[in-house]
């Protein structure tokens, strides 16, 4: 499990499942580019411009807006993390801010995505035999919205990818003394990722302690803390206090915390739910928010006050409405526009079911899913109290997937034991 063997059915599939991300990146186009905001950012990285975006909202004052549109960065921006902007900048840089350099990314995505059935399958391994394993791998080919994730910019199958790996490495943190080093930095990339990621990896991190492996679990979170702290000295620096990874923290929280508020990013009208003209009253509180460096800021300020009054106003219909996301993200999203889709419902609600089997079972046979469980666990926690959208509901899943090879199927173990006797 430390080398890098592929037996020859695992090879196959994973070579299916380059052939059908590439596939299915030729064959649903993507739409307006200008709406991702990793490739605004990119864009301006490029232009050098510095790491920026204009906060997404349309002001009602005129003069804000042909500021807020221009190409010129007026103050500094945390509203993303940083990897994959970057990313996409290091691209742009060598095929050109064009169509060419988004799909030349995308195809570079398609290639990262390979790796999820070989994660699957030596997370798995651990866990089950190798048959099941392979089950378990192919089940992530075969996850049609997961394909999907590589023909977007926004970002899921480098999560998917380096949770995965993060599962992968922590599973044989004792093997070598070399892992915890790769543990601290694979944690560190993936909270450059996903800002959630700098808890819960001091989660990851913290979990050696429990067999009073002080050392090891100090290493981890050191590395961990080196890798993310040039971003967050940058932070400091820049908004004149410590802000975390990203800036606007207290938005998500608010598409989820607001009178339209459903589960959704979306609302029943299939109205996406932002800033603007669906609330007039926060666009007015963000025109009148001095442009200047610490202007984000103080628009999330403004969203934790809109957040906070509306949890006060009505406990009850927020707490339900937690429980509704929670459900919703091991389901389906019926308020997304194309939630509704086969494409989208059959996969979903089959591979969220096979987890959610594959954990029962796990659980019950005492498999080591504790790294899993804690990932599993604090994602279905935070999307409670965000909102929930497909893209998200990708990589939740995707990184849940190695416990499917935990439910006991009858075929597959039969045919493991055929294949001992031969």
């Amino acid at each position: 499990m430390n080398t890098l063997t592929i037996p020859r059915e695992l090879g196959f599939v994973i070579i299916a499942g380059l052939i059908l991300r590439i596939a299915v990146l030729f064959a649903t186009p993507m739409g307006e580019f200008a709406k991702y905001e990793q490739l605004v950012i990119a864009e301006h990285i490029v232009s050098g411009n510095g790491f920026y975006m204009a906060w997404p909202y349309m002001p009602s004052d005129p003069e804000k807006l042909a500021l807020l549109t221009s190409d010129v960065p007026l103050y500094s921006s945390a509203f993303m993390p940083p990897f994959v902007p970057v990313a996409q900048s290091a691209v742009f840089a060598v095929f050109g801010v064009s169509t060419v350099g988004v799909y030349a990314m995308l195809v570079i995505q398609c290639l990262v995505g390979a790796l999820i059935p070989w994660l699957v399958y030596r997370i798995a391994l651990r866990l089950t035999t190798s048959r099941q394993a392979l089950f378990a791998s192919v089940c992530s080919v075969l996850f049609v919205p997961g394909l999907l994730s590589s023909a977007t910019p926004s970002g899921a199958v480098w999560y998917s990818v380096a949770g995965l790996l993060v599962v992968d490495i922590a599973q044989r943190l004792n093997d070598s003394s070399r892992n915890k080093y790769l543990l601290g930095l694979v944690l560190g990339l993936l909270a450059l990722m996903r800002s959630e990621f700098l808890a819960i990896g001091l989660v990851i991190a913290s979990i050696p302690l429990f067999q009073r492996r002080w050392r090891q679990a100090i290493t981890v979170a050191a590395v961990m803390l080196a890798v993310v702290s040039p971003w967050l000295a940058r932070n400091a620096i820049a908004f004149g206090k410590p802000i975390g990874i990203i800036s606007h923290p207290w938005r998500e929280i608010w598409r989820g915390a607001n009178e339209r508020a459903i589960g959704s990013g979306y609302g029943a009208d299939k109205e996406e739910i932002w800033e603007g003209k669906l609330f007039p009253q926060i666009t007015k509180r963000l025109d009148s928010i001095p442009i200047d460096n610490e202007f984000e800021l103080h628009a999330d300020a403004v969203f934790k006050d809109e957040a906070m009054t509306y949890i006060k106003n009505n406990p009850a219909h927020w707490a339900g409405l937690g429980l509704k996301k929670m459900a919703m993200l091991w389901t389906i999203d019926p308020y997304y526009p194309r939630g509704l889709h086969p494409a989208y419902i059959a996969p979903t609600l089959i591979t969220s079911a096979l987890i959610l089997c594959g954990l029962a079972f796990a659980l019950v046979q005492g498999r080591p899913i504790l790294h899993l469980a804690i990932i599993l666990s604090c994602l279905t926690a935070l999307f409670g109290v965000t909102y929930v959208l497909p893209r998200y509901q990708v990589y939740v899943l995707t990184i849940g997937m190695p416990l499917i090879s935990c439910i006991p199927l009858p075929q597959l173990t039969v045919l493991q034991r055929r294949r001992v006797k031969q």
